[in-house]
C-alpha cells in the first residue's frame, strides 16, 4: 500500500511540474525584436542612440512583436517614465499608420478605444506596418541624455495584463 501511495505521489508530481513548466513556456511567449537589427529586445536592455534628426532613421526604434506559442496574444506598449528633459513632446510612437506625439506616462498604447495588437499563433506583427519611436529632443543641463522606459506586455480579451512583461529603454546620448 505504501509503494502505491509513493509511486501515486510521485506520478502527480511529475504532472503537476509538467504542467507548471508548459504554463511557463505560454507565459514568455512574447518577445519584442529590433526591427533593424533582428535581435531580440530583452527585459532591462538599454537601446542608445546619437541622433535626433526628424527626418533620418539614426534616432529611431524599429520594433516587432513575435509570438512564440500556439495561440494569439494581444499585446500593448507602456510608456513608463522619462527622464533628461521636462516632458515627453518630443517623443513619438507609432503603431502602424497612427503616430502619436502626446505621450503620457503610465498609458498604454494602443489606447482602450483603439484596435487592439493581435499577434499570431507562432507569428509576429509590426514588421510590414511601421512600430516605431523616436526622440527629437537633447538633454536639458544637468542632465546628460534623454531616457524613455517603455514596457510591452500581454493582455487578455478584457484587458487584464497576463504572461511576461518586457522592459527597456530608448536612450539619446550625444
Amino acid at each position: 500500500m505504501k509503494k502505491i501511495a509513493i509511486l501515486l505521489f510521485v506520478v502527480i508530481s511529475v504532472v503537476s511540474c509538467t504542467k507548471e513548466d508548459t504554463q511557463t513556456v505560454v507565459n514568455n511567449s512574447l518577445k519584442v525584436i529590433n526591427k533593424t537589427s533582428g535581435e531580440e529586445i530583452k527585459d532591462g536592455d538599454v537601446l542608445t542612440f546619437n541622433s535626433i534628426s526628424s527626418q533620418g532613421s539614426g534616432n529611431m526604434l524599429k520594433f516587432y512583436f513575435k509570438n512564440t506559442s500556439a495561440t494569439p496574444i494581444n499585446t500593448k506598449i507602456r510608456f513608463v517614465s522619462f527622464s533628461g528633459v521636462p516632458d515627453s513632446s518630443y517623443l513619438s510612437i507609432c503603431i502602424g499608420a497612427q503616430c502619436l506625439s502626446s505621450i503620457a506616462t503610465g498609458y498604454s498604447y494602443p489606447l482602450n478605444s483603439e484596435p487592439i495588437i493581435t499577434v499570431p499563433a507562432n507569428g509576429t506583427i509590426g514588421y510590414i506596418e511601421d512600430y516605431k519611436i523616436f526622440n527629437t529632443s537633447t538633454p536639458i543641463p544637468p542632465a546628460t541624455a534623454v531616457n524613455y522606459n517603455f514596457e510591452a506586455f500581454q493582455h487578455d480579451a478584457n484587458g487584464n495584463e497576463v504572461g511576461n512583461k518586457v522592459r527597456f529603454t530608448y536612450k539619446y546620448q550625444q
